[in-house]
């Protein structure tokens, strides 16, 4: 071997050294709770006392005599001060029925004190209010937004529901559309959101007809788009990352759905106490829009080959709720990340779908815009073809954009944002597909149709059933469902 050889083989080498370091420091930083981006962050991490070591046999509270149970009608103060409404002065204890008698009979101080609050103390408050409410407007709207999720979900037309109810007769004037901007934004992230932006609303995002009435509309007539649905407020959070990355079988999108769902109503709470507005699109449950053309206008990412929406910061592991509003404000604008120019080379989500339901080609025209077409119906008959939970999400798992933020993908992100040349593009994808490879398709499906259910990667440890549960026979009867 000569110098030369020596040197390109020495460097050969080097290069081979260096990407495996890349890929090993990487892989371990990505397995770092403190890498799960958003509501998920830490993943429980931050429960990090050592309670082994404290263990003792019995609890810290002692038994001295007999037990009794609590009487939630009386020994629950909430629930004790609907009978004070009842009491006569005149007829004193007998005004009350007899547990309630009883109880006063016990606890004769508590009768004098909560005849006090009710009679005297809340008719000073009510004078107090009336002179410094306006200092408590935003704290009184956050208490009410925390307060708002019900099991009550919109049931009326946007006209009635939209509205608010005992609220604010006239809308507050907000002073400036950026500061309301920057406030829903705040408020939006308290109230749970991991990601947030703000569009003006396209009536070509709004369903012609509903999807199967409710919501306040009949199904089989159109919607006509309100005035008051000016503005589309995103909100959302990631799906929990372990199970994600075990689709199809394993991942759920239930757990960022119902979370991003929780957001949306307390926003809605939130902007209804302030007088505007407002109605919540909770995709997984209710909802009127089309949901990923608003997440691109608002700047929160960009629709994918598989027609998910991929974000900066989360890749497509991102599950929105929309809030339509008209309180005045500066909607964000849309972003350009390469996510175009890569999703024409990488096509790993349209190799990976076992129901051929991604496009491998080009985009197509659909109702006068150019995307990837998807075709939903293949799509949802895989869902009925595999074992596990519901649903599929393997687009999801595979995306190279999908990762936890770590600084491998933080790089690697801003590498292809700032490659003209689109050369990046083919080596991250290469390298997604030989570091982190996926199944052959066939093999998602379940076994009586030729698949073995398998998932993208390891189930997570907690998921495994057979660590957990002395299973009983697969052969035997049982009322619980095996999905």
């Amino acid at each position: 071997m000569d110098r030369r050889q020596f040197l390109k083989a020495i460097g050969g080498g080097s290069a081979v050294a260096g990407s495996t370091g890349l890929w090993f420091f990487g892989t371990e930083a990505g397995r770092s709770p403190d890498s799960y981006t958003g509501m998920k962050n830490r993943e429980g991490g931050y429960q990090t006392f050592d309670r082994k070591k404290w263990a003792v046999s019995n609890p810290t509270y002692d038994k001295v005599g007999p037990t009794s149970r609590a009487d939630g009608r009386t020994d629950v103060i909430f629930a004790r001060m609907g009978y004070l409404r009842r009491y006569d002065k005149e007829k004193g204890l007998d005004s009350f029925p007899p547990h309630v008698r009883d109880y006063y009979t016990k606890h004769p101080e508590d009768l004098e004190l909560d005849i006090t609050v009710r009679r005297e103390i809340h008719q000073k408050r009510a004078e107090d209010v009336k002179k410094y409410r306006n200092e408590f407007i935003l704290s009184k709207a956050w208490s009410s937004a925390m307060g708002a999720v019900g099991p009550r979900g919109v049931n009326g037309p946007p006209e009635e529901w939209d509205f608010p109810r005992g609220g604010a007769s006239t809308p507050y004037k907000m002073k400036d559309p950026r500061q309301t901007s920057r406030l829903i934004k705040k408020v939006s992230h308290q109230c749970g959101s991991t990601l947030v932006g703000i569009a003006e609303l396209n009536p070509d995002w709004v369903y012609k007809y509903p999807m199967n009435g409710g919501r306040g509309f009949k199904a089989n007539e159109p919607i006509e788009v309100p005035e008051h649905w000016k503005y589309a407020i995103v909100v959302g959070v990631p799906m929990s990352w372990d199970p994600m990355y075990a689709n199809p079988p394993y991942g759920t999108s239930n757990d960022a759905y119902s979370l991003s769902r929780i957001v949306a109503y307390r926003l809605t709470a939130f902007i209804k106490s302030l007088g505007y507005a407002a109605r919540p699109h909770t995709p997984g449950a209710s909802y009127d829009l089309m949901v990923p053309p608003i997440l691109v206008d608002a700047g929160i990412g960009e629709q994918g080959r598989h027609s998910i929406v991929i974000t900066p910061e989360l890749g497509c592991n991102f599950r929105p709720s929309i809030v339509t509003t008209n309180i005045p404000m500066e909607a964000d604008k849309p972003i350009d990340i390469g996510v175009q120019d890569f999703c024409k080379t990488c096509k790993i989500c349209a190799e990976q779908c076992p129901s051929g339901a991604i496009s491998k080609g080009e985009k197509e025209t659909i109702r006068g815009y150019e995307r990837y077409a998807l075709h939903s119906s293949k799509c949802s008959n895989f869902w009925s073809s595999k074992l596990g939970n519901m649903g599929c999400r393997l687009c999801v798992a595979v995306c190279p954009y999908t990762r936890k933020a770590n600084w491998l993908h933080k790089a690697a992100l801003n590498v292809t944002m700032h490659d003209p040349t689109g050369l990046s593009d083919h080596a991250l994808a290469g390298m997604q597909e030989l570091l982190y490879p996926g199944q052959e398709p066939q093999k998602y499906y379940m076994p009586s149709m030729g698949g073995e259910n398998a998932s993208y990667r390891p189930v997570p440890w907690w998921l495994k059933t057979e660590d957990f549960i002395d299973l009983p026979d697969p052969e035997e009867p049982t009322t619980r469902s095996s999905e």
